[in-house]
């Protein structure tokens, strides 16, 4: 997750997301990264990346290092200040055992936040090309993420879907978030427990 300093809009307007976005390409092609899910809220981002080789801390360095000269070029900021908070928090979410949580947890963010009623109506996250109701950016690789539900596609569209509803009846707070989530079951009984 990157953060806006002070918390802080990163995006102010569509060209921001859309400059964003170009740039997630533009890393994720030269680092070999996976896009499994993403999600850009005004004030912070999230990437669900798959790496093949290493490179996550320096790719990050190069996305919100150059989003930020462009960000502060563009709206005369250049001089006040960092945009980007830091560095991006990273986290092993296989290792640190937060994957079935952020598999949630970032199409959800947009709701949760107060954005949209539904996570398919936030346009700046990768959600709707999940579900398949738009094209997924070229760096976005959904079936990837889908994959982990099952391996038939129908099959698997309806796991994800059941585990977002599910996770929105379960609300509640997560200590490294600053914002709702629930504690996610194990992958083992995750799958037992859908259709």
């Amino acid at each position: 997750m990157s953060r806006g300093n002070f918390k802080q809009q990163m995006f102010l307007d569509e060209d921001h997301y859309a400059k964003y976005l170009r740039l997630v390409d533009r890393v994720s092609c030269r680092r070999r990264w996976d896009i499994l899910d993403w999600c850009l809220m005004p004030n912070h981002s999230h990437l669900l990346v798959q790496l093949h080789a290493d490179g996550l801390s320096d790719g990050m360095r190069e996305l919100n290092g150059c989003f930020s000269r462009w960000s502060n070029f563009r709206t005369g900021r250049t001089g006040t200040g960092h945009l980007i908070k830091n560095r991006p928090l990273l986290v092993d979410v296989i290792r640190e055992g937060h994957l079935w949580e952020l598999l949630s947890y970032i199409p959800l963010n947009p709701v949760r936040g107060g954005l949209v009623d539904e996570p398919w109506e936030w346009p700046w996250s990768g959600h709707r090309a999940i579900l398949g109701l738009e094209r997924p950016y070229r760096f976005h690789q959904p079936w990837h993420l889908l994959r982990l539900f099952g391996g038939e596609r129908a099959q698997a569209l309806a796991r994800y879907e059941a585990h977002i509803r599910d996770s929105r009846a379960r609300d509640r707070h997560a200590p490294w978030s600053d914002h709702v989530v629930w504690e996610a079951p194990s992958r083992a009984r995750m799958v037992e427990s859908l259709p």
